[in-house]
């Protein structure tokens, strides 16, 4: 009979150990289960951030609007109004603030600063990327820009319309050559004049008197 429980006993003892099967040592515990899902949000965290980082490094000029009742399928349709290298993203402001940290950006930690935003980073047109912004803002009565920094320097939403008013790089461009064609003509014509003129003043010089 002792034999008998002593094997009985030997056998559950390997059942329990058994692989494949069920057991408490193999299944983890609730803290390890927390750890897994903190360390997948600090390295998605580490994405964010390095994300950002890039598009502050490829952006002249940022500027951030409330979140506050943006639905998807709004910020969906405001990127696609941005011109191609101009992009819109949801950013928590520490986020931002540590990906802006020890760069010329730096500044935006004064801007980021209450709920947190829809930045909009802008590549090569300024101009036509605030238009943009404040054509979807109008058409779903959105607020307009809350700040934007620009070279070191913060904006309110009245320095950010006014920014978007100056004349874009193409425009300066058109502007600037303008003005180097109009200069060889004007000189042509002065130069033309001068022979004309000349000769009326020998004329006037040599005349006799009346």
């Amino acid at each position: 009979m002792k034999k008998l429980c002593l094997f009985a006993a030997a056998v559950a003892s390997a059942a329990a150990f058994a692989p494949g099967l069920p057991s408490a040592q193999r299944v983890p515990s609730k803290a390890a289960l927390t750890n897994l899902h903190m360390g997948k949000n600090i390295y998605e965290k580490k994405d964010i951030v390095k994300q950002v980082s890039e598009d502050l490094a490829s952006s002249q000029f940022i500027f951030s609007t409330e979140m506050k009742q943006i639905t998807v399928p709004q910020i969906r349709e405001l990127r696609w109004s941005l011109p191609e290298d101009s992009k819109a993203s949801c950013i928590k402001n520490r986020l931002l603030k540590r990906a802006a940290a020890g760069t010329e950006w730096e500044v935006v930690k004064d801007a980021a600063k209450g709920s947190d935003n829809l930045w909009v980073f802008v590549g090569s047109d300024i101009k036509g990327t605030i238009k943009a912004f404040k054509a979807w803002a109008k058409k779903e009565k959105k607020a307009g820009a809350k700040a934007g920094v620009l070279e070191g320097r913060i904006y309110d939403e009245k320095g950010v319309d006014a920014i978007g008013d100056l004349p874009s790089k193409d425009e300066l461009y058109a502007q600037i050559a303008g003005c180097v064609k109009a200069v060889p003509t004007q000189m042509a014509t002065a130069v033309k004049e001068v022979p004309t003129k000349t000769a009326r003043a020998i004329k006037l010089a040599f005349a006799p008197d009346a």
